[in-house]
């Protein structure tokens, strides 16, 4: 069994589950590294939520920023690119009435955002991450970045079905 990672965005909110239907506090975030699960690092990871007591639970909305590395697909250099996680999620209590797989708060009164903040970083991430918009990739024939400069190689393609007809207008 994994191992269970322990998270910096566990927050307790008991004093909130006592408090009448409304009662709501905003929660700012100013982390300059925060590690949210194995497989992700954000840095920074800044902004501010709000959260509210509801009939179901706790009602967190907001909106965090944050960069995330990527690798680019045109040329494999490392990048970063900004993410906007907008948050907007109820946390059921008590865990006992909440949906198959939906967000829940502790019997101990505490809510983990790590598992939000992850699935929303990780949907941040283009499919085809590029570095800039006017990446130049790398050079098909000797992998050369283009970014970096032009490669020595020969920029005229022959079809070799034509290589004959080339060879007749060398002679």
């Amino acid at each position: 069994m994994e191992k269970q990672f322990p998270s910096r965005l566990r927050f307790n909110l008991g004093f909130l589950l006592e408090a009448s239907l409304g009662t709501s506090r905003t929660i700012e975030l100013a982390y300059p590294t925060i590690q949210v699960a194995t497989d992700l690092t954000l840095a920074p990871l800044t902004g501010a939520f709000v959260v509210t007591r509801t009939g179901e639970g706790i009602y967190v909305s907001g909106l965090l920023k944050s960069q995330l590395d990527i690798t680019c697909v045109r040329c494999l250099e490392n990048g970063q690119i900004e993410a906007l996680l907008q948050i907007d999620e109820l946390f059921y209590y008590p865990p006992t009435t909440a949906p198959k797989g939906e967000f829940i708060v502790g019997e101990d009164g505490f809510i983990d955002l790590a598992p939000l903040v992850r699935e929303l970083a990780l949907l941040e991430i283009p499919i085809q991450p590029i570095c800039k918009p006017d990446c130049l990739g790398l050079c098909v024939e000797c992998g050369q970045n283009l970014n970096e400069g032009p490669c020595d190689c020969q920029r005229e393609r022959i079809d070799p079905r034509l290589a004959a007809l080339r060879e007749l207008l060398d002679e």
